[in-house]
């Protein structure tokens, strides 16, 4: 399990490499970017993602994994496309 504290220095080192707020770890889905504070959402499933992904050790795991994460983002974006 991750430390508190050592979980809130990863979530700014991922939020500075996306160049995005913390908050969009803790955002409702659909929530719009820089939204949500995060004191009104569950942090819980990003906390849960970054210790599934700490428990990945062979590289084509993560592989497949960040490839199902990639394709989901794609259909997101062709989603929102579509819709707006």
């Amino acid at each position: 399990m991750i430390p508190p504290g050592q979980a809130d220095v990863l979530l700014r080192r991922l939020a500075e490499a996306l160049e995005s707020p913390v908050e969009i770890f803790f955002q409702e889905s659909g929530s719009e970017a820089g939204g949500a504070s995060g004191s009104d959402c569950d942090p819980m499933p990003t906390l849960e993602l970054l210790r599934l992904w700490h428990a990945l050790r062979e590289p084509r795991s993560r592989q497949r994994v960040l490839a199902a994460a990639r394709q989901e983002a794609r259909n997101l974006r062709a989603t929102d496309a579509a819709a707006g």
